[in-house]
């Protein structure tokens, strides 16, 4: 009888065995691999695991644990795999209609907490001072991918039509605190595509022109929670008039922008507390006339269309340039007039829980959190006009378990040509988010001598950063004795 032939992978070393399966890019051909025989399976799941650590490392960026073994690496390997190639069918799960709801609803949750890991994780092989062109982010590319094949970007504000308040759903503040992170995709013509849908503008425009009594963008027992459904519905609202061609207000001003004029996402590990910010931003405010805004806050916007308008007197739209620096002035710099309004330097008030915040995912971030300020001048150019400004940034504690985000207050005035004076009669406030990354910051702003509490007068703006070669010309524009 002749011999059975030998199985050629026993007779390799389980480093040879390792070496072919690390090959295999896709998971299907890997798991038939590991069932050809004893030897390919140990390769890939004895040896203590190693092979699954060194896949994970080579497909996700380090990830942020204090330590870990093989066996936790494969199994968030795994978890991530699954939640990347089959995502989630965002609109049955949110809108709580078709037969496999509980299913969609499952994996979407998972799919929400990868994208939060690969959040966190992102940029954590980058070292310091690491040209950006030289860094590759293995789990942007995730996350890139990830809003191209699901449909997570198309149901911002999907109206849930659950017929019970017991029927499970997705976690609402996790998953709009993940769509607030891809502000950058939503704020994009190259994903346009995967935004034809726009829920829920007229709420949107609602929330952006409250006030802050009605509308606070920060609570919490500590005052340090965001509001992230106040924030989404900012973002909503510059979603629409940019990336909307129907509208013919701020598209094709926006659309005119060159690549390294647009927003863009965060290009560094993320991390708690405070953290400068780039020199060059482009953005804008919009607003209605005061009689306006009393009808949009009446809720008659509802029913029909009440047209904002943007920056001033510009025709078509356009975008006002501000140019940043980090000063070393401290509190005595710092206008008691300007703190009056913004309350830059107040410490938060400690406030009781609520049996909701006990529950909340905010709290576990503020342990040990010791906040941070930042102060800065600088100069813009309006549509009409030149502007200072004068401002703060405050660390906050991470939010939904992601870091990095930040209160940003600054007064936006002006100087007598004659005596240098601050104009007292001109001062225009900010209030707003600075999004991780401090690529992106948004909120309201307001008259402070026009009205107070649920009769002030004010609306929303964005800005975000442009640092670049092709700001040199503005550069050279700048009176530096502002700064």
């Amino acid at each position: 009888m002749a011999e059975a032939a030998q199985n050629p992978f026993d007779t390799l070393p389980i480093e040879t065995n390792q070496h072919i399966a690390s090959y295999l890019d896709n998971e299907l051909d890997l798991c038939r691999y590991r069932r050809i025989c004893h030897s390919t399976h140990d390769a890939v799941d004895a040896d203590r695991c190693s092979f699954w650590r060194r896949r994970f490392l080579t497909t996700f960026e380090k990830p942020n644990w204090p330590g870990g073994s093989n066996e936790r690496y494969k199994i968030t390997y795994q978890k991530r795999k699954r939640a990347l190639m089959f995502g989630a069918k965002f609109k049955v799960a949110i809108s709580n209609t078709g037969k496999d709801v509980g299913k969609q609803i499952t994996k979407g949750i998972q799919a929400l907490e990868v994208l939060r890991d690969l959040i966190v994780d992102s940029f954590s092989d980058k070292r310091e001072g690491m040209d950006d062109a030289a860094y590759e982010s293995l789990n942007m590319d995730h996350i890139l991918r990830f809003i191209v094949n699901q449909d997570l970007l198309e149901v911002v504000f999907l109206p849930d039509r659950r017929s019970s308040k017991d029927v499970h759903c997705l976690p609402k503040q996790l998953l709009q605190t993940i769509q607030v992170m891809l502000a950058p995709a939503m704020l994009s013509l190259e994903y346009r595509h995967l935004l034809s849908s726009h829920f829920g503008y007229p709420q949107s425009q609602y929330t952006a022109y409250g006030t802050a009594t009605e509308h606070p963008i920060f609570g919490g027992c500590n005052n340090l929670d965001i509001n992230m459904e106040w924030v989404l519905h900012h973002l909503n609202f510059w979603k629409y008039h940019m990336v909307r061609r129907d509208e013919q207000t701020l598209y094709n001003a926006f659309k005119d922008l060159d690549d390294d004029e647009t927003p863009r996402f965060w290009n560094q590990r993320l991390k708690t507390g405070g953290n400068k910010l780039g020199t060059y931003w482009k953005g804008c405010y919009a607003y209605v006339e005061r009689e306006v805004i009393l009808d949009i806050r009446a809720g008659l916007g509802q029913d029909g269309m009440i047209q904002d308008e943007f920056n001033g007197e510009a025709d078509e739209g356009s975008f006002q340039d501000l140019r940043l620096q980090f000063v070393d002035g401290g509190e005595d710099a710092w206008p008691w007039q300007f703190e009056q309004h913004l309350h830059s330097l107040t410490a938060p008030v400690s406030r009781a829980k609520t049996r909701a915040q006990h529950r909340s995912a905010t709290p576990e971030g503020i342990a040990g959190f010791k906040p941070q300020n930042f102060q800065f001048g600088g100069e813009g150019h309006d549509a009409t006009e030149d502007f200072c400004a004068q401002g703060w940034l405050n660390a906050l504690p991470p939010q939904q378990g992601i870091p990095g985000w930040q209160r940003m207050t600054m007064m936006k005035y002006f100087r007598d040509p004659d005596t240098n004076a601050i104009d007292d009669d001109a001062l225009w406030a900010y209030e707003g988010v600075v999004l991780p990354g401090g690529q992106i910051m948004l909120g309201r702003w307001w008259s402070p001598g026009d009205g107070t509490g649920n009769s002030m007068y004010s609306g929303p703006f964005i800005l975000w950063c442009v640092d670049g070669p092709k700001n040199a010309d503005f550069d050279a524009d700048v009176d530096d004795d502002v700064l």
